[in-house]
């Protein structure tokens, strides 16, 4: 592990301590209390008094943010973490300290995360950079994040917080409810679709079925990508990790594998409903060719009767008797019900 670097006793102006977007000191009971970051003192966020511990947010699109993490104490493979582009889920542990980056969607301005509930059509992924050192837990991001901004609230509410861990596990945890309540928020939806198909009521089915099923798989890729990363994680890490980090990434995983089984159920039932809605759109399609096809094989004997009559040379029968004209259309009748008794003797004439 690289030996961490030595800090002023308080942060310098062109350090850009400014660049923060906030700095939370949690007290001794996981209370959460808002500092000024420009004037807080370096010394005290290094070595909290008594239980306290710190949370500090940095947005990586401020250049200012790379000199604030160069002046933390932490190791360099946690400051290249902060810092990286990285657009891939990871956690590493180096000695006592915990960095990674964590997916999450990324927070519409002006939208309350918690009110909104489930995801909209247009809601993208962003990346969580983090680090945990002892009592600090950094982190950073480029976008504004949907799970980070509902657990700030949530700290400001009074939520408790008694350390890192649980706070990261909190963010997590508020990402997990969201893929939950859309989850059902999308098989609510598929049962009305399913009520529909059942009862032959076809409309609009397949094109909601394809939007469900992009929704569905919006799901599921972060979903992957968090259990690809926390489960070798737990397996690799299980007798030498700290206890209360390996305790919250085992409880992350259960929650994740739960969420994973609802969505790939919801993903089996969608291609199973979409499968069954091409079927029956198929039989039909099936159906109207048949009745054309007997339509046309009914009319093509009259047609041929018509145009034998028509044709204006000698010799045509009933062509100076009185009642041609009614001859020759139930010529054309007699015509027309023979082949429907010759394809019905076929089998390709249905009685119903």
């Amino acid at each position: 592990m690289a030996t961490p670097h030595d800090h002023p006793a308080s942060l310098p102006a062109s350090a850009g301590w400014s660049a923060a977007l906030w700095l939370y000191r949690f007290d001794g009971d996981g209370r959460a209390h808002p500092c000024d970051a420009a004037t807080y003192d370096a010394g005290t966020l290094r070595r909290p008094p008594g239980d306290d511990w710190h949370w500090l947010h940095l947005d990586l699109s401020d250049v200012r943010s790379a000199q604030i993490v160069a002046l933390l104490a932490l190791p360099e493979e946690a400051q290249a973490t902060l810092l990286s582009p990285d657009t891939h889920v990871n956690l590493q542990l180096e000695d006592t300290v915990a960095h990674g980056v964590f997916v999450d969607w990324v927070h519409q301005r002006g939208v309350d995360p918690a009110a909104e509930g489930q995801l909209r059509g247009d809601d993208g992924i962003g990346w969580l950079h983090f680090a945990m050192a002892g009592r600090l837990l950094v982190t950073a991001r480029r976008q504004a994040l949907r799970s980070l901004e509902a657990a700030r609230r949530a700290v400001v509410a009074g939520a408790a917080a008694d350390s890192p861990v649980r706070l990261l596990e909190m963010v997590a945890a508020r990402f997990a409810d969201t893929v939950e309540r859309s989850s059902d928020g999308l098989s609510v939806r598929l049962d009305r679709i399913e009520d529909r198909v059942l009862a032959d009521s076809i409309g609009e089915e397949r094109r909601d079925l394809a939007q469900l099923r992009h929704q569905t798989v919006r799901l599921h890729r972060p979903l992957t990508a968090m259990r690809r990363v926390l489960k070798p994680f737990e397996q690799r890490h299980a007798g030498d990790a700290d206890d209360a980090l390996l305790a919250a990434i085992a409880r992350l995983n259960q929650r994740f594998d739960d969420l994973d089984g609802d969505v790939g159920t919801l993903q089996e039932r969608a291609r199973l409903l979409q499968d069954e809605v091409a079927a029956k759109l198929a039989e039909r399609t099936n159906r109207h060719l048949y009745v054309l096809s007997m339509i046309t094989a009914l009319l093509l004997p009259p047609s041929l009767v018509a145009g034998l009559f028509g044709m204006n040379l000698p010799g045509l029968p009933f062509a100076h008797s009185a009642h041609g004209l009614a001859f020759a259309l139930l010529l054309g009748a007699a015509s027309s019900v023979g082949v429907y008794l010759l394809l019905r003797r076929m089998g390709v004439a249905r009685s119903t």
